[in-house]
């Protein structure tokens, strides 16, 4: 997402899902636009987003096991 707090910030999410596919959280990364396009900052920042996406989900279903929790 372009410009969505100040001009020149650009930012890039991906969902966190609990054991049951919902979205419960997301992580971000905000950068500099910089001269990289869109396409380019994807590319470069979306892997390591979504490698921690799915450490944190891998968390949320041991967790879940132990300390179940009702999501509204």
């Amino acid at each position: 997402m372009d410009d969505e707090l100040e001009p020149g910030l650009r930012s890039v999410a991906v969902p966190v899902h609990d054991g049951d596919g919902r979205a419960v959280a997301a992580l971000g990364v905000s950068t500099h636009a910089g001269d990289r396009s869109p396409a380019a900052t994807r590319v470069a920042v979306l892997p390591a987003l979504r490698e921690a996406a799915a450490a944190v989900e891998a968390d949320l279903r041991v967790a879940g096991r132990y300390l179940p929790v009702a999501l509204p």
